[in-house]
């Protein structure tokens, strides 16, 4: 089992994967309504990764029980996005590809990261890395609810 210490920069370095990949992605997807809430014009992109340094420190501060296990889940979810760039031109258009069971896949992966990320008690519980107990922010030390 991890060590409290370990278990923390554990957690801050899979949190910080986690939304600067997301930056990374609202930065590059080409989506006008992200450009324009994200400020893309005004700051050349920079507001976007402040945001997400931001971001990293605000969620390691406000959502440390489950942590890793949702950083994880967060990373799941983002994994369609990175394949797809490269699958899309794999596929054909009619027919069976060995690709399409990888996009297959990741579509298994991000349903996993949408259910982990809100139930992550739950993920550990079928893993076997937690006791299956809910534990709100600030109740670390005690059993939750």
């Amino acid at each position: 089992m991890l060590t409290k210490k370990s278990s923390d920069a554990l957690a801050a370095v899979l949190t910080a994967v986690a939304w600067f990949w997301t930056a990374y992605e609202c930065n590059t997807i080409g989506i006008d309504v992200f450009d324009m809430i994200l400020m893309k014009e005004r700051t050349g992109g920079f507001f976007v990764w402040v945001l997400a340094a931001v971001l990293t420190v605000l969620t390691f501060l406000w959502m440390r029980p489950h942590l890793i296990t949702r950083a994880v889940m967060a990373i799941f979810m983002l994994l369609p996005a990175t394949v797809f760039r490269f699958t899309r031109l794999m596929v054909p258009e009619s027919g069976f590809a060995p690709v399409q069971l990888l996009v297959g896949l990741m579509y298994v992966l991000a349903v996993i990261g949408m259910f982990g990320m809100f139930y992550p008690w739950k993920v550990e519980k079928v893993f076997g890395i937690g006791d299956g107990k809910e534990r709100k922010p600030g109740s670390e030390g005690e059993g939750g609810t």
